[in-house]
């Protein structure tokens, strides 16, 4: 059977020609809603909303706008407002607007183009609009409101530039060459004062009070260096061992260097060694006996001292050991703390004879800077526990070379971050992630029992493991806030065979050069101060670093126009205020695996792993 269609289909197909919708229709933005008379006796009026505009609502509409919100800004008669708290009007809206997309979605060609060119009705209540009335009260209110909250606004900046004003006023800091600093005697009889007031029962007149002064440079900026002078009460009232607890009394910009301090701190240094020589305060007619101590890291303690680098010869400095010697742990423990202790005579003697031979001078380069007494020149335990961790973990990367990136993941597991990379500035030279304090104690204390899987020479591998172990023991004794009654010999002998067994490791970086005067303080001074005053950790550097970073805030918060002034002048108000602080709420952390034993870590792992996928 012939077909009657001839070919005549397909030709009369391609002669049609499809129109978009688009073309059709008129643009968007032409498009109102219209306001109608009511259908309902109980409307007020009706909108006649395209049903273009209700679905590019329903296909574009941004997450926290309301239809109603939608419907105001089309509306051509600006007399109407819909109010936008109307919950029928915004449920009706809502679905009528999905019920447009629905019926154009299933609509096809020209029944899709009448879908779209009609329009919706929808009856306004009574209560689903605002007249112009209320529109204009509502404006007047809020700007009334607005005029209100600027006045109150402004002066409350009044009263507290008033405030900063007076508080600044009460302070009693002057300029020294390139810096600040404030009366010691003054400060230190306030903080007393304050403390006092707040437990009388821990001072009694009678009693000798400990304080600690410290110093360290900080560097604030890329171009900005600066050296802090500060003390701390050393009683459990003071919280010598926070930020809040410490207090400046020195600033100045500039390195950190003898000719530097000596020349910005001599009014201040003046004045220590006054109440130094006094030895006691007047605080509210009532004498207290104090104690000065000094603590810092090497470098600041070899510099008050007079003393050359810690690089230098002789070095240490408590005793004139010499750096060939520092290794030899066999002398009894009161060798270097008798006939070759140093003492501020002999310090001025030595610097006298500067010019002559190492061997005459002993380091002495220049003249000590306070009339504390050596004895009570105290090395900084973390700075003690920084250095010598520092020179355990270099090692402990040569040894695992070429095979670092092993020792890199056994580190991260311990959670901390940390990098090994070759410098590009330095011929290739390795170097790696600088750990904070905390960072360094949790890779003390997990890391050993991982290094049997790190690839290390098995020739020393028991004894590198065991030297970690022994060092994490010792430091945890000497850092003791209340050590047992024989610490001190205890600590001596362990720091003696904790040396040995550090030389005993045939390898790179264990040589007798490598022990440094940390090394040496650890196993001949540090038992000597604990014997003498009860711990050290009451003259750790804890507290300076975190005062130091609050020091940096207030630097950033300044207009550095005179940077040292003003960062003692923040904190001196934030002491006057300090009374009125929030207190912190006590957590007590009741899951030891999850805090201390790596559960912390190794739930934000798994946190990250999840966050992947």
């Amino acid at each position: 059977m012939e077909s009657t269609n001839h070919g005549e289909g397909p030709v009369a197909a391609s002669k049609r020609r499809y129109i978009p919708l688009n073309d059709v229709l008129p643009p968007l933005e032409t498009l109102v809603v219209a306001i109608e008379g009511s259908v309902d006796p109980d409307g007020v009026c009706c909108l006649s909303i395209p049903n273009r505009v209700l679905g590019d609502w329903a296909n574009n509409r941004e997450k926290n706008t309301s239809f109603v919100a939608l419907a105001n800004e089309y509306i051509e008669d600006e007399a109407i407002t819909l109010n936008p708290e109307a919950a029928r009007l915004e449920d009706l809206l809502y679905r009528k607007s999905l019920g447009v997309v629905s019926k154009v979605r299933a609509a096809r060609g020209v029944n899709r183009k009448n879908a779209l060119l009609r329009s919706t009705t929808i009856t306004i209540l009574n209560g689903e609009t605002i007249s112009a009335a209320d529109l204009q009260s509502e404006l007047n209110e809020v700007t009334y409101l607005n005029e209100e909250a600027d006045a109150f606004i402004e002066g409350l900046q009044e009263e507290v530039q008033d405030l900063k004003d007076a508080l600044s006023e009460a302070q009693d800091s002057q300029n020294n060459p390139g810096g600040a600093y404030r009366s010691f005697e003054r400060s230190l009889c306030e903080q007393l004062s304050t403390m006092i007031a707040q437990d009388a029962t821990s001072f009694q007149p009678n009693q000798k009070i400990k304080v600690r002064i410290s110093g360290d440079g900080a560097k604030f900026s890329r171009t900005s260096s600066f050296v802090l002078l500060s003390y701390a009460i050393l009683m459990p009232v003071g919280r010598y061992l926070s930020g809040i607890g410490n207090h400046t009394i020195a600033v100045v910009k500039g390195a950190e260097d003898y000719d530097t301090i000596s020349t910005a701190f001599a009014a201040t240094f003046q004045e220590i060694d006054g109440l130094q020589q006094l030895g006691f305060v007047a605080v509210n007619g009532v004498s207290y006996n104090i104690e000065l101590f000094f603590s810092s890291d090497m470098k600041f303690m070899l510099t008050m001292l007079g003393l050359n680098a810690a690089n230098s010869i002789y070095a240490c400095p408590k005793c004139t050991v010499h750096r060939d010697c520092r290794w030899d742990v066999s002398k009894p423990e009161s060798y270097y703390s008798t006939t070759m202790a140093r003492t501020l005579v002999t310090l001025r003697r030595t610097f006298a004879s500067h010019g002559r031979t190492a061997a005459v001078h002993q380091g002495s380069v220049n003249r000590p800077l306070t009339a504390i007494p050596v004895d009570h020149m105290m090395i900084d335990e973390l700075h003690l526990f920084l250095r010598i961790f520092d020179v355990m973990l270099r090692n402990l990367i040569k040894m695992s070379e070429p095979q670092t990136q092993q020792l890199v993941a056994y580190i991260r597991s311990c959670g901390v971050s940390f990098t090994i990379w070759e410098s590009e500035s330095s011929d290739g030279k390795v170097e790696w992630t600088s750990l904070t304090g905390e960072a360094k104690k949790k890779v003390l204390k997990l890391l050993p029992s991982k290094m049997k899987d790190i690839p290390l020479p098995n020739a020393f591998l028991d004894d590198v493991v065991q030297l970690w172990k022994d060092f994490e023991v010792l430091y945890n004794l000497l850092s003791s806030e209340t050590p047992p009654p024989n610490a001190a010999d205890d600590i001596h002998l362990k720091a003696k065979r904790w040396i040995q067994l550090f030389l005993r490791i045939k390898s790179d970086g264990h040589q007798k050069k490598f022990v440094t005067p940390y090394f040496h303080v650890m196993v001949y001074h540090v038992p000597d101060a604990i014997r003498q005053f009860g711990n050290i950790k009451q003259f750790s550097c804890q507290g300076v670093e975190k005062h130091k970073d609050d020091s940096k805030r207030n630097y950033f918060s300044s207009n550095h126009w005179d940077a040292p002034a003003e960062i003692m002048l923040a904190e001196h108000r934030l002491e006057l205020l300090q009374q009125y602080a929030r207190e912190k709420r006590h957590y007590t952390k009741h899951a030891a695996a999850y805090w201390h034993e790596g559960g912390m870590q190794e739930m934000r792992s798994q946190m990250r792993e999840t966050l992947k996928y």
